[in-house]
């Protein structure tokens, strides 16, 4: 696809060679006789290399003899609705092929569609599966820490009862050297 440029009235007169205000007179005459130019937002007058060509072929056609300017506008726009006709088939075949294109991409967004609606699947099940990883480990983690505390609990009193052991046994000995100091003595 090509971008148009278009050109202004100054830019029309330059193109075919002629005043400004001449090149007014013509266009005034198309417009006169049914053929639209295209104009921009503020309303001025845009020509398009197209429209341009047909200003050019006015100026040939005009010159020759037995030709005024009205009769060569009349001819052609004559010839233009031949060529406006030719237009709207080509358009037609090009709305055929829009509407494929058009067809195309909603087939390859319904694809999309459908893919990112398996990959939020997939990912809501990895999000369940690691869910369950994770509670595992939180359970596991909890268990081992109440058998460690268990464990550490049953260690301290194996302890106290071994220091409780000890320290009866030591006064026992004690008294028992008490006990054989007092003979001794």
């Amino acid at each position: 696809m090509y971008m148009e440029f278009y050109e202004k009235v100054d830019g029309l007169a330059r193109a075919i060679g002629v005043t400004t205000s001449t090149a007014k007179k013509y266009y005034l005459l198309f417009e006169e006789h049914g053929y639209n130019f295209k104009r921009n937002q503020q309303g001025q007058l845009l020509f398009s290399q197209d429209d341009i060509n047909l200003f050019k072929e006015l100026m040939l056609l005009k010159n020759e003899k037995g030709m005024t300017v009205p009769k060569a506008v009349k001819e052609i726009i004559k010839d233009k609705v031949i060529t406006d006709i030719t237009d709207i088939t080509v358009t037609t075949e090009d709305i055929t092929v829009i509407t494929k294109q058009v067809t195309t991409v909603m087939t390859e967004l319904d694809e999309l569609k459908q893919l990112v609606k398996n990959q939020n699947e997939i990912i809501e099940k990895q999000q369940e599966d690691f869910k369950k990883q994770f509670l595992k480990q939180e359970a596991y983690i909890k268990d081992s820490l109440e058998q460690r505390d268990k464990t550490l609990i049953t260690t301290l009193r194996e302890m106290q009862e071994s220091q409780k052991e000890i320290a009866t046994s030591l006064s026992k000995e004690q008294a028992k050297k008490k006990w054989w100091q007092l003979w001794l003595r």
